[in-house]
């Protein structure tokens, strides 16, 4: 039989209780989470960093892009909880996500935002998809700039990371990001020794 995978033990109680109403210290704890890339040996980000990233690129993205405010704000609140789930599972690299362990997760993601009566918007989806690739060039960026020794390697990286948004963003239809990328200073690490 399927173990329900709510039924764990956390911190702050099991975690079918706490979904259902999540209180500041789940949710604080992604500030405790380390991002898989830093764990991978590159960088110090952890979950909370690159979930509050998103949001305020979110913030610029809007504007960028002309949002509405009512938007932009569903945008930002998308940004801040995209990975709420990983409070309880930590960060899990894509390469390692069966589709059964995908939809466990967003099962789990899903309670998350019930238990704080967030509603994803569905048409703000590929948004929040390039806005988090977008936080993850950022961070690929600051470990290059902290570690001088992994930075040819990291700058391969980056340009790799940098070709699979620019082909995403282009099959949206999202216009000007590559404007976007330089507004925010989030440019490939040759770029920014010059």
């Amino acid at each position: 039989m399927p173990r329900d995978p709510t039924d764990i033990l956390t911190p702050q109680g099991k975690l079918q209780d706490i979904m259902r109403r999540p209180n500041l210290d789940v949710v604080m704890n992604l500030f405790r989470i380390p991002r898989a890339f830093a764990v991978s040996g590159f960088g110090d980000w952890d979950v909370g960093q690159h979930s509050f990233c998103v949001a305020f690129l979110g913030l610029y993205w809007a504007t960028f892009h002309g949002y509405d405010a009512p938007r932009r704000d569903r945008l930002i609140v998308m940004g801040l909880t995209h990975d709420l789930h990983e409070s309880a599972t930590g960060d899990i690299l894509p390469a390692l996500k069966s589709p059964e362990l995908r939809a466990r997760l967003d099962e789990i993601q899903g309670r998350f935002l019930q238990g704080l009566e967030v509603t994803p918007d569905a048409a703000l989806a590929a948004d929040l998809k390039a806005l988090d690739r977008i936080a993850f060039l950022y961070e690929i960026r600051c470990a290059a700039v902290r570690d001088g020794q992994q930075r040819a390697r990291l700058a391969r990286f980056f340009d790799e990371q940098r070709a699979m948004l620019m082909e995403f963003c282009a099959a949206q239809g999202f216009a000007g990001v590559d404007t976007f990328l330089r507004d925010m200073g989030i440019v490939g690490l040759q770029e920014r020794q010059e």
